[in-house]
């Protein structure tokens, strides 16, 4: 989980945003919970980084 969220901010770092597609590329055989996704999602959002449609 910690190297899921750390590779997102990476990603996210270079422009401000990070898209759908990218975080589930980065999720992809994870298996995640509910809290899971929100520990990620309060990390972007926490970082200042922006999740959007692609």
């Amino acid at each position: 989980m910690p190297e899921i969220i750390r590779r997102a901010i990476e990603i996210g770092t270079l422009d401000g945003r990070i898209t759908f597609d990218e975080l589930n590329k980065l999720c992809e055989g994870a298996m995640l919970d509910p809290k899971d996704i929100d520990l990620i999602l309060n990390a972007l959002s926490e970082a200042g980084i922006w999740i959007e449609g692609d």
